[in-house]
């Protein structure tokens, strides 16, 4: 009997051992395929925030290029509109500065340099 019990226990554990390995086999497919699920679902979470992220950039950078060009634009329009009032006074001051000189040496009168010219042996 003893022979046989042993054969018996012997196939009670190999039976015993293949159900835990099966069982384990099954566990670790199942694990594997959770992993796999939970790895794709992340990598296309991070694929979404990158773009996401891009399209902020972009439009950060879009919004920005267009704030400096509206502040160029402004920027020349300021310097043209300095130019303008600097030549504008410039020209002022020119015709002041006649009417200075022309107030201390006025031009003579042609009536008076037709009768000098007339009284001076020619």
């Amino acid at each position: 009997m003893t022979a046989r019990d042993t054969d018996q226990w012997r196939s009670d554990a190999r039976a015993e051992a293949a159900g835990i390995v099966a069982a384990a086999q099954a566990e670790a497919d199942a694990l594997v395929q959770s992993a796999q699920r939970e790895a794709t679902s992340m990598v296309a979470a991070a694929r979404l925030e990158a773009s996401r992220t891009v399209d902020e950039a972009r439009a950060t950078a879009d919004g920005v290029q267009a704030e400096s060009e509206e502040q160029r634009t402004r920027g020349e329009a300021e310097v043209a509109r300095l130019q303008q009032v600097a030549a504008d006074h410039a020209q002022h001051l020119r015709r002041h500065l006649n009417d200075m000189l022309d107030r201390l040496d006025p031009a003579p009168d042609p009536a008076q340099v037709d009768s000098s010219d007339d009284s001076q042996p020619g």
